[in-house]
C-alpha cells in the first residue's frame, strides 16, 4: 500500500513541479524584462526636423536643398516635454539654436543650404529680382553722415539680382562715411561708402609726438589738408610756426613722424 500510494502520488508531483517550473521561468523571465531599463528617448528626431522646417520657412528655399549636419555623439540631447523653439539670434544663416523648457537645454546645429543656379532663378521674380541678406538704414541717413552702431539693420528682400555688391560684413562699415543720401530700409552698397574724414583743413589736431622712442608729448597743431584714417598729412604748429608730418590715428587726432 504504502509503495502503490507513493507511486499515485509521484507523478502528479512531478509534473507539478515541471509546470511549477515552467511558471516559475515565465515569472523569471518577466521579472527580469520589467527590470531591463529602456533605452534613454532622445530628441535629435525632433529637432532635426523642426531645424530643417524652420530653414525652409524663414529663408524661403526648397526642404530639398537644407541638411542640418549631425551634431557631435557624445552631446546628449533629453527628449522635450514641450515644442522646441528655433531662432537664429545672432543672424548667422549657417547655425540654429534650439531651446527646450522641460528640461531646460539649449543646442547649436549647423545647417547647409545648397545656392544652385537653378535655385536662384526659381527666387527671382518677374521684376528679375531675388532675395538676399543685405544691411538696410534704420532711419534718414544723410551724405556725409560717419556710420555709427545701430544706423543699419540685417534683413532678407528682394533686390535687382545683377546687383551683387552689397555690404555683407557690418565691420565693413568702420571709420566710413555715406557718399549719399540714404532714406529707411534702403540696402547698402559698397560705392555707397568712403573712408571717413577725420581730420579735416584748418582744424586743430592734437598730435602724439616721441611715441616709442623713449618719450612721449602731445601738441596742438593746425591742419593744413583733410585726412582720413592712416592717411599722411601735413600740421602746423601755431605757436612756432613749425611745420611736422604726423599720420591721421583717429578723430582729430594724429601721430608724429
Amino acid at each position: 500500500m504504502l509503495c502503490r500510494t507513493f507511486q499515485t502520488m509521484s507523478r502528479p508531483t512531478r509534473g507539478s513541479l515541471a509546470l511549477a517550473a515552467v511558471l516559475l521561468g515565465g515569472v523569471v523571465s518577466l521579472t527580469q524584462a520589467q527590470n531591463t531599463p529602456a533605452p534613454a528617448a532622445t530628441a535629435w528626431p525632433a529637432l532635426e526636423m523642426g531645424a530643417k522646417q524652420f530653414v525652409v520657412d524663414s529663408q524661403k528655399v526648397d526642404p530639398s536643398l537644407v541638411s542640418i549636419l549631425p551634431m557631435d555623439s557624445r552631446i546628449k540631447i533629453e527628449a522635450c516635454a514641450q515644442d522646441i523653439v528655433f531662432d537664429q539670434p545672432f543672424g548667422n544663416k549657417q547655425s540654429v539654436r534650439a531651446r527646450c523648457a522641460q528640461p531646460l537645454w539649449q543646442h547649436f546645429v549647423m545647417v547647409q543650404v545648397k545656392n544652385t543656379l537653378g535655385n536662384q532663378i526659381n527666387q527671382a521674380n518677374n521684376n528679375g529680382q531675388i532675395n538676399r541678406t543685405v544691411w538696410v538704414s534704420t532711419q534718414n541717413l544723410k551724405r556725409g553722415t560717419p556710420l555709427q552702431a545701430g544706423m543699419f539693420k540685417q534683413v532678407d528682400m528682394p533686390v535687382p539680382s545683377y546687383e551683387t555688391r552689397f555690404v555683407g560684413d557690418e565691420r565693413d562699415m568702420l571709420n566710413m562715411e555715406l557718399q549719399r543720401d540714404l532714406p529707411p530700409n534702403t540696402p547698402l552698397r559698397q560705392q555707397d561708402l568712403k573712408s571717413s574724414t577725420m581730420v579735416k583743413r584748418g582744424q586743430q589736431v592734437l598730435v602724439a609726438v616721441g611715441e616709442g622712442k623713449g618719450f612721449l608729448i602731445t601738441v596742438r597743431a593746425e591742419a593744413q589738408q583733410d585726412g582720413t584714417l592712416g592717411d599722411q598729412i601735413r600740421l602746423k604748429n601755431p605757436e612756432s610756426g613749425r611745420f611736422l608730418s604726423a599720420v591721421v590715428t583717429g578723430m582729430n587726432t594724429a601721430r608724429g613722424l
